[in-house]
C-alpha cells in the first residue's frame, strides 16, 4: 500500500478594499463535516501558511473583529503544494460570536472583557505550578508573601473555574504552589468584573480554568514532571470525561511533593531614648509540603434545555518548615549580646466543598435560570514549637521564657445559595438579576503553652479562643444594550452584612452590620474596523480575612511578633478604565483607582506590656488610610514570522499610600514599571522553545509599605512532540541566571527595617504529558459555583 503523503498549504486573507488582513484567525477544516484541524494567525501581509497536512479534502475559514467569517472552496491535498485563492472578507454591523480555535491557542489572548492566558501552549510554564503561571501572566506579580496583585492593585480574588477559593493569601498561595500546571487549561485575566459578580476583590479577578475535555465518549490526559532547584519538586496528575446524550461525567486527581527553602536576612536600627540599639538576624527556614487534590463530578442532561449536576472538590496539603535563626545585638560599633532561635512548624489542612447545581433555558426567547447550591468546610492545624536561648556578652547562655509551643486548630463552614436570571429583551437588549445568601462560621482556638523552670506552663497572655460569624446578603440587577456601534452595560449590586467576631478569652465582642451599593458602567464603541474602544467604573471592597481578626498576638521571636486586629473594616475602591484596541492586537488600558481604608500588613512599633521593653515591632495588618493608583498598561502579540511569535506586555504605574501609624503620618509614593517580553519558536517535527524575561522595577510594596529593589527574571525552554503528537516532552529551566530575590527597606518612628530574602527560584524542569482517547468529545461544563467570595478569606 502507498505510503499518505504530507501536503503545504498557504493563501491569503484580505479585506473587501484588497489590503492585507493583519492578523486574521485563520483555521483549517475538513470538508465533510467542518471539523477543526489547525489554526493559525495571519501576519502583517495576511498571509497564512499550514504544513504536515494530510491528504484528503479540506477548506478555509478565515475572520477578522469587525468582519464576517468567509470560507474558501473545498480542495484536495495528495502531497503537493497547495495554493488557495485569496480569501475577501466581508463587512458586518452584527455583534460577532467569538471564535474559539482550539488548535495551538496563543499564550496570551486579549479579549473585550478579559485577557485570556492558554497555559497548556507555554513551554516555560509545562510540568510547573500555577503560581509560576500566574508570574508570568500579563500585569501580574507576586511578592516576597506570595500576595498576588494586578496592575499595581493588591486585592485581587483567585477563583478556580469560576469558584472563588476561600482562602487567605497565604493559603492561596500554598495551594497554587501545590498545583501543577499540566492541569490548568487558562487563566482568565478580569481588570474590571461587573455587578454580576461579588463585590469584593479591588483589584479584579483571576479565574484558573481547570482542563475538562472537548462528540460522545471518553478521553484525559496523564501528566508528570520532575524539578530540581536545591531541592526536588515534582508533580502528577491524571484528568478523565466520559460523554453521552444523557450524561457526562468527569474526574480528576493530582499530587505533587515540593520542597523549598527561605533565606531571610532583616537588619533593624532603634533610635531609642536609651541610645541607639542594632539588630542584625539572619534566617533560614527549610520547607517541605506534599499536596493531594481531586475534583469529580456529573451533569445530567434532561433535554436539551434542562441539565443538573453535582460537583464535588476535594483537597489536602501537610506542610513542614523547620528553621534556625541568629540575632546579633548591639549599638551600631559593638555587638554586646545575641539569641539563638530555632523553630519547628507544621501545617495541616482540608478542603471540601460540594455544589449542586441547575441551568435551564426558560423559552425559545433565550431566558435562562441558574441555580448553585454550596457547602463547603476547611479545617487547619497548625502546630509550632519555638525554641529560644540568649547570649550575653561574656558567652553566658541562657534560656529564656519565650521559648514557646503552641496548637491552633481551626474550623470554617460555608455555606451559599445563589440564583441567576437572564431575560433577553430582544437580539441586542437583555437584562440579568440574581441573588446570593452566605452564611459563614470560623472557630478558631489558639493555644500557647511557655517553658517556665523546666516545665510547659498554659500561657494565658498568648492563647486566644475566636469565634467569628458573618452572613452576607446580596442582589443586583444588570442591563446590557448593543446598538449599532455602541455597547452599554450598567448595573447595580446591593450587600447587606452582619459580622460578628467574639474573642471569647480576651472577652471582647465586635458586632457590626453594613449596607453598602456597588454601580458599574461599561461602554463599548467601535469605532471603524481598526479601532475599538472601552469606558468603564466600578465600585469594589475587600473583606478582611477571619484570621486577620482575631485580636491574639504571638511572638516569631523575642523582638518580633505578629497580631490581628479586630478593629478591620472593610476596604473600598472606585475603579476607572479607558482601553483601545488597534486592529484585534494592539492592546492599551489607562486605569486610575482610590482605595480608602486599604488593607495592608504594616510593621507597628510595639512594647512588651509585661516587661515595657520598646525594641519590639509587630507586624499586623491595618487600615491604610488611602491609596491612589494610576496606571497603563499595553499588550501586543507579534508574529514576527511564520516560525517566531512575540508578546509583550508593558504595565506603568503610580502607587500613593497615605495611613498613620502609632499617631506617626507616613505618606508612601512611587511610580513602578512591569514588563514581559515573551518569545515561541516553532520548528519542524514537532520541536518548540521559548524564551521569556520579565522585570519589576523599583517601587513602593503593597504589603508592609517597603521601598522594594528591582528584580527579575529569564525563563527559557524546549519541547517536542512524540507517540503521534498525543505526547508532549518539555524541558525548562526558571530564573536562569538566579536573579529574583526580594530586598527592600521601611522606617517609622525612629526605626529603620532593611530586609533581603531569597527562595529556590532557579529550577531545572523535565515534564510530559500523555493524551488519549477520543479528542472530540464535547467538554464538561465549566459551571460558576456560588463560593466565591468567601473562600478567599479562609486562612
Amino acid at each position: 500500500m502507498a505510503q499518505a503523503q504530507n501536503g503545504k498549504i498557504n493563501g491569503s486573507v484580505t479585506r473587501a478594499d484588497r489590503k492585507p488582513a493583519e492578523f486574521a484567525t485563520v483555521t483549517l477544516l475538513k470538508a465533510k463535516d467542518s471539523s477543526l484541524v489547525k489554526g493559525a494567525v495571519a501576519t502583517l501581509e495576511g498571509t497564512y501558511e499550514f504544513d504536515g497536512v494530510r491528504e484528503g479534502k479540506y477548506l478555509v475559514a478565515a475572520v477578522n473583529m469587525g468582519f464576517k467569517k468567509t470560507y474558501s472552496q473545498p480542495f484536495t491535498v495528495n502531497g503537493a503544494p497547495v495554493k488557495v485563492p485569496a480569501i475577501a472578507l466581508q463587512e458586518t454591523s452584527r455583534e460577532l460570536k467569538e471564535v474559539n480555535v482550539t488548535a495551538r491557542r496563543p499564550f496570551i489572548e486579549q479579549k473585550a472583557d478579559k485577557m485570556v492566558v492558554n497555559v497548556e501552549n507555554s513551554i516555560v510554564a509545562a510540568g510547573g505550578t500555577a503560581l509560576e503561571v500566574l508570574q508570568q501572566s500579563p500585569g501580574i506579580q507576586v511578592d516576597k508573601d506570595d500576595n498576588i496583585s494586578m496592575r499595581g492593585k493588591n486585592g485581587v480574588i483567585i477563583m478556580i473555574d469560576g469558584k472563588v477559593t476561600n482562602m487567605s493569601p497565604q493559603d492561596v498561595a500554598m495551594l497554587l504552589k501545590n498545583m501543577p500546571s499540566s492541569n490548568i487549561d487558562q487563566i482568565e485575566l478580569i481588570a474590571n468584573p461587573s455587578a454580576k459578580y461579588d463585590a469584593a476583590g479591588n483589584a479584579g479577578i483571576i479565574n484558573i480554568k481547570l482542563k475538562k475535555n472537548s462528540n460522545y465518549g471518553m478521553n484525559g490526559n496523564v501528566s508528570a514532571s520532575y524539578t530540581q532547584g536545591k531541592l526536588p519538586k515534582g508533580t502528577g496528575g491524571l484528568n478523565l470525561n466520559y460523554r453521552n446524550k444523557k450524561v457526562n461525567v468527569y474526574g480528576s486527581y493530582n499530587y505533587s511533593y515540593f520542597g523549598g527553602f527561605e533565606d531571610l536576612k532583616i537588619d533593624r536600627d532603634n533610635k531609642e531614648e536609651s541610645g541607639r540599639i542594632t539588630f542584625d538576624q539572619h534566617t533560614y527556614i527549610d520547607k517541605k509540603s506534599t499536596y493531594q487534590g481531586a475534583k469529580f463530578g456529573t451533569d445530567y442532561f434532561i433535554n436539551k434545555n434542562h441539565t443538573v449536576g453535582v460537583m464535588v472538590n476535594l483537597g489536602g496539603n501537610n506542610w513542614d518548615g523547620k528553621g534556625g535563626s541568629t540575632t546579633f545585638i548591639g549599638n551600631g560599633e559593638n555587638i554586646d549580646s545575641s539569641l539563638h532561635t530555632r523553630s519547628v512548624n507544621s501545617n495541616e489542612w482540608r478542603r471540601q466543598s460540594y455544589n449542586v447545581n441547575y441551568k435551564g433555558v426558560l423559552d425559545t426567547a433565550g431566558r435562562e435560570l441558574n441555580v448553585d447550591l454550596d457547602y463547603s468546610r476547611n479545617t487547619e492545624d497548625q502546630h509550632s514549637n519555638l525554641y529560644s536561648a540568649y547570649m550575653d556578652g561574656s558567652g553566658k547562655i541562657h534560656w529564656r521564657g519565650d521559648t514557646t509551643r503552641s496548637s491552633q486548630p481551626s474550623v470554617i463552614n460555608i455555606k451559599t445559595v445563589k440564583v441567576d436570571y437572564v431575560h433577553p429583551l430582544n437580539k441586542t437588549t437583555k437584562l440579568e438579576a440574581g441573588i446570593k445568601l452566605s452564611y459563614v462560621d470560623s472557630d478558631n482556638d489558639s493555644r500557647f503553652d511557655s517553658l517556665k523552670l523546666g516545665a510547659w506552663e498554659y500561657d494565658v497572655n498568648r492563647s486566644n479562643y475566636f469565634i467569628y460569624e458573618e452572613n452576607v446578603n446580596a442582589a443586583y440587577l444588570n442591563f446590557s444594550k448593543q446598538f449599532k456601534k455602541i455597547g452599554v452595560q450598567a448595573g447595580l449590586r446591593a450587600e447587606h452584612s452582619n459580622v460578628k467576631g467574639n474573642s471569647i478569652t480576651m472577652k471582647q465582642v465586635n458586632d457590626t452590620s453594613y449596607l453598602n451599593f456597588f454601580p458599574s458602567v461599561f461602554f463599548s464603541y467601535a469605532a471603524s474596523k481598526d479601532h475599538q474602544w472601552g469606558l468603564s467604573y466600578s465600585r469594589r471592597l475587600q473583606r478582611p480575612s477571619y484570621d486577620d481578626l482575631n485580636p491574639f498576638e504571638f511572638y516569631l521571636d523575642r523582638y518580633t511578633k505578629a497580631g490581628g486586629n479586630p478593629n478591620l473594616r472593610p476596604q473600598f475602591s472606585s475603579n476607572f478604565e479607558l482601553t483601545h484596541t488597534f486592529k484585534s492586537f494592539l492592546n492599551t488600558a489607562i486605569g486610575y483607582s482610590h482605595t480608602k481604608d486599604m488593607l495592608s500588613r504594616v510593621l507597628e512599633p510595639d512594647v512588651d506590656p509585661k516587661t515595657g521593653d520598646t525594641t519590639i515591632i509587630t507586624y499586623r495588618y491595618m487600615n491604610v488610610a488611602k491609596k491612589d493608583n494610576i496606571n497603563l498598561n499595553i499588550s501586543a502579540p507579534v508574529p514576527v514570522t511564520k516560525w517566531w511569535k512575540t508578546f509583550t506586555n508593558v504595565s506603568v504605574f503610580y502607587n500613593a499610600f497615605e495611613t498613620t501609624v502609632k499617631d506617626e503620618l507616613i505618606k508612601r509614593a512611587s511610580a513602578g514599571f512591569f514588563g514581559n517580553f515573551q518569545n515561541t519558536l516553532t520548528f519542524k517535527k514537532g520541536w518548540s522553545a521559548e524564551v521569556s524575561f520579565w522585570y519589576n522595577s523599583r517601587q513602593i510594596s503593597q504589603e508592609g509599605l517597603f521601598r522594594m529593589n528591582a528584580m527579575y527574571a529569564v525563563n527559557a525552554g524546549v519541547q517536542k512532540q512524540v507517540l503521534n503528537k498525543k505526547g508532549t516532552i518539555r524541558l525548562n529551566v526558571n530564573d536562569l541566571f538566579r536573579t529574583q530575590h526580594f530586598s527592600g527597606d521601611y522606617e517609622v518612628g525612629g526605626r529603620y527595617t532593611s530586609l533581603n530574602t531569597r527562595w529556590d527560584s532557579q529550577q531545572l524542569r523535565a515534564s510530559f504529558t500523555y493524551r488519549f482517547g477520543n479528542s472530540n468529545v464535547k467538554e464538561a461544563r465549566n459551571r460558576k459555583t456560588g463560593l466565591e467570595d468567601e473562600q478567599s478569606r479562609v486562612k
